[in-house]
């Protein structure tokens, strides 16, 4: 026998429905919930990103940018390594990469006195002396003056550009300035008194191993890298001259050995040749000396004197070649 089907009167089905409709208030309640962060849980997400950029720790240069009267911070210390330094210095990130850079760290700053002046300071650990000075010369503005801060250091209308050992400094302001400039003066004077010292070893002077009449002292420069487009060709000094005969630029590479010394000189000249440049006479010309010409309107000067390859680059004019060659010759003469 079927059974009945039990009668639902008015009063339970209007229950039943109040029921499902708290239900389902319930549920749309837990699920806004849910798409609402605490806002501490999106701070704790997030402070990494205000201490570092590479994913860690603060770096060690961190430690040593300095929070003084006057230089408002306007954020906490970043650090940037090998891998993420492009997102700071987009564009520029290779330089200090070929050069040997190992970390970064910067900071912000305001300058309440000086109208709200922003400030920046980047401090890079380069690895050693000469890769600092590699990027230092690398980036310098011609015709900007030096300053007594380092053996390494100049300056421009609104920035301050330094080495102290292995460390390369950037300290940038937003405007110019002589009020402003005495300002970063006095923040890199601060960074300073930080940094390790140089352990009593003197800074190396490169302006010192070029002959020094005609060579423009801000353009002595190390390229680390791959030196006038020859890949390989690294820890080239260079350095700018005007002659009377005209312009020529000077280079020095000093190697381990006499003959690693030969060997790239001996590449430099094979790539000088594989780019259209052809051997010429030069009569007069001091024994050992590669002369090159390019349509007879850029000259080229190679020779080694022991573990040192040296000559002279895109010089304007023959005269001008071999002068600066004899020049450099009687210079590094005696060096080891």
């Amino acid at each position: 026998m079927a059974r009945a089907k039990a009668k639902v009167g008015p009063t339970q089905r209007l229950t039943g429905y109040g029921i499902l409709a708290l239900l389902g208030v319930i549920a749309i309640g837990l699920l806004v919930q849910q798409s609402r962060f605490n806002p501490a849980v999106v701070v704790a997400q997030h402070a990494p990103l205000l201490q570092t950029a590479s994913g860690g720790a603060l770096k060690a240069t961190a430690g040593f940018l300095p929070e003084i009267p006057g230089f408002t911070p306007q954020t906490p210390a970043q650090s940037y390594g090998k891998e993420t330094l492009s997102d700071k210095i987009d564009g520029k990130a290779e330089l200090y990469l070929q050069a040997g850079f190992r970390e970064m760290s910067c900071r912000s700053f305001t300058l309440a006195a000086m109208g709200g002046a922003h400030v920046e300071a980047f401090l890079y650990d380069m690895g050693s002396p000469a890769h600092a000075f590699a990027v230092f010369s690398g980036q310098r503005r011609p015709g900007s003056p030096d300053l007594p801060l380092t053996a390494h250091a100049y300056a421009t209308a609104n920035a301050l550009f330094f080495t102290q050992g292995k460390y390369y400094v950037e300290i940038v302001a937003d405007r110019a300035g002589e009020a402003v400039q005495k300002s970063l003066e006095t923040y890199a004077a601060a960074l300073l008194a930080k940094l390790p010292a140089a352990g009593g070893a003197k800074e190396k002077d490169e302006k010192a191993l070029f002959p020094k009449d005609g060579l423009a002292l801000d353009s002595v420069r190390l390229s680390a890298a791959d030196a006038f487009g020859l890949a390989g060709f690294n820890n080239v000094l260079t350095g700018e001259y005007k002659l009377k005969d005209g312009t020529a630029t000077a280079f020095i590479a000093s190697r381990e050995t006499p003959e690693q010394a030969q060997a790239d000189g001996k590449r430099y000249l094979e790539f000088l040749t594989a780019n259209g440049y052809r051997k010429v006479q030069a009569p007069g010309a001091a024994a050992g000396l590669s002369v090159l010409s390019l349509d007879n309107s850029s000259f080229e000067i190679v020779f080694t004197q022991g573990r040192i390859l040296a000559g002279v680059h895109d010089a304007s004019s023959l005269k001008a070649a071999l002068e600066l060659a004899a020049r450099l010759q009687t210079k590094l003469r005696g060096k080891p």
